[in-house]
């Protein structure tokens, strides 16, 4: 390296050092379980995780397509969003059906579910995430879900009247999980 300080002007060597790779990582590798090292992870405050949290977990549908977009952000190892060390791990509806009659659909929901319960209780601690969280993920849940049964099906093999029918049974099967999360979860 001495030897190229002498032979390479200042500018030119921080340059060759950056087109080698020369230069010192600024975090570390992701863990084995996909969450990021926490060298990555400290460069994010708690109050920034909680504030990223809340504009992924709010009963709209701004929220839902933030959560959306988070989690393509992920799939996608992007460093914008790995960089909170978030939790994406699910066991979607757990036992429940994620598939209801009539084509509707609770998977998104219910993994944005999970999302919220097992990143606040870690970020936000058990007794905050229950006092502070969980009446508002379960609102954003059964939102989720409403949304889901209000989906509209550009081929639809039902009738009006039947598709109708669906639709209470779906919105019915939605109040049946929110009641069970809010009285289990």
């Amino acid at each position: 390296m001495t030897t190229l300080r002498r032979a390479i002007p200042g500018a030119a060597l921080s340059g060759i050092i950056l087109l080698t790779g020369a230069a010192p990582a600024l975090a570390g590798p992701a863990a084995s379980d996909g969450t990021v090292s926490t060298q990555a992870a400290a460069a994010v405050t708690k109050a920034q995780k909680l504030s990223k949290l809340k504009t992924m977990t709010g009963n709209s549908e701004a929220s839902q397509n933030n959560w959306f977009a988070g989690l393509g952000q992920y799939r996608q190892n992007k460093q914008a969003i790995k960089k909170y060390g978030f939790n994406w791990a699910t066991d979607g509806c757990s036992k429940a059906p994620e598939k209801i009659a009539g084509g509707y659909d609770f998977t998104f929901p219910c993994h944005r579910h999970d999302f919220g319960y097992r990143n606040y209780k870690k970020i936000a601690g058990l007794t905050a995430f229950k006092r502070d969280h969980k009446l508002r993920i379960d609102k954003a849940f059964l939102g989720d879900m409403n949304r889901a049964c209000g989906k509209k099906f550009w081929s639809d093999p039902l009738t009006p009247a039947g598709r109708k029918k669906a639709k209470a049974a779906c919105l019915k099967t939605a109040k049946k999980y929110y009641s069970a999360v809010r009285s289990v979860g």
